[in-house]
């Protein structure tokens, strides 16, 4: 995969993670959860910290969540670190462009395609 060559305005500054980790499936995804089943798979695109990709995590116990987000960095680390430390092994966190997915990913298929405060960005 070529490195992105995407470039997230925002940047993943202290005070713009502050914002976006305080986000949470329950506060940020409420209007899905009651559709989200335990063998799930699911993309969040612009996963950001990771913190809407986690709770996901949770709720599929028997599936798997991929968080992917287009600017490299030390973001994705984190997010991942954050997984090791809370014991969530059926996540993974890469770098993805919402324009590449069919190069990332092929034909897998995901029941549920999570896009948050993404679509504002493109």
């Amino acid at each position: 995969m070529q490195e992105s060559t995407v470039v997230y305005t925002h940047g993943h500054h202290e005070s713009v993670l502050r914002s976006h980790s305080w986000r949470t499936a329950q506060n940020s995804a409420a209007y899905l959860l009651p559709h989200i089943k335990k063998d799930m798979h699911i993309l969040d695109i612009g996963c950001g910290p990771g913190t809407i990709t986690l709770d996901f995590a949770r709720l599929v116990p028997k599936g798997h969540v991929t968080g992917i987000e287009p600017a490299p960095g030390d973001i994705l680390t984190k997010a991942q670190d954050l997984a090791t430390t809370q014991g969530i092994e059926n996540i993974e966190f890469r770098i993805g462009d919402i324009f590449e997915l069919a190069e990332i990913f092929g034909d897998r298929k995901f029941d549920i395609v999570h896009v948050h405060q993404v679509l504002q960005h493109i």
